[in-house]
């Protein structure tokens, strides 16, 4: 799905309250807020931040995903849920997500096809998968943090140095 048709679909799901509730969030007109995610017009785009305030408001990060896809990416969203205080316990979980997806898939290939249920269910454990390693990474990256201060703080002056901060 192409960026704005994710927009599109994400400000008119009535799930969200449709685009007169979101327009009012964001401050506009939702004449203008339609415009904006309509495929054909030309006059109106949509902004950065108006996008990544429609995936606040709503919660659906379809918009990211979309753009994620189109340069050969994925978005993967990490909760503060799966992040764990102990490394090892992160790794094992996300260990056990990895297992939950084999597992889905070898049901869903019991029978030499995948349906479309079987798909939507293998995609939400792969993206479960993604996020548990996702917060593994930072996990790893906390852990790298707190055991070598003195290289974390080399980072940071050659960042102030070379103005990137």
């Amino acid at each position: 799905m192409d960026a704005i048709d994710a927009a599109h679909k994400t400000v008119h799901n009535t799930q969200h309250g449709g685009s007169t509730a979101i327009a009012a969030r964001m401050g506009m007109s939702s004449n203008v807020l339609n415009s904006k995610v309509n495929p054909n017009c030309d006059t109106h785009h949509l902004r950065l931040d108006e996008a990544l305030a429609i995936m606040e408001f709503t919660g659906d990060h379809s918009i990211i995903q979309a753009m994620a896809h189109r340069l050969g990416g994925v978005y993967c969203e990490v909760s503060s849920a799966t992040k764990k205080d102990d490394l090892i316990m992160t790794a094992l979980s996300a260990s056990a997500c990895q297992g939950d997806v084999m597992t889905e898939l070898h049901q869903a290939l019991e029978d030499g096809q995948i349906s479309c249920d079987q798909r939507v269910a293998l995609k939400a454990k792969i993206q479960t998968a993604l996020s548990e390693l996702q917060a593994l990474g930072q996990h790893v990256d906390e852990k790298h943090a707190s055991d070598n201060p003195h290289i974390v703080a080399r980072w940071g002056a050659e960042k102030v140095k070379d103005g990137n901060q």
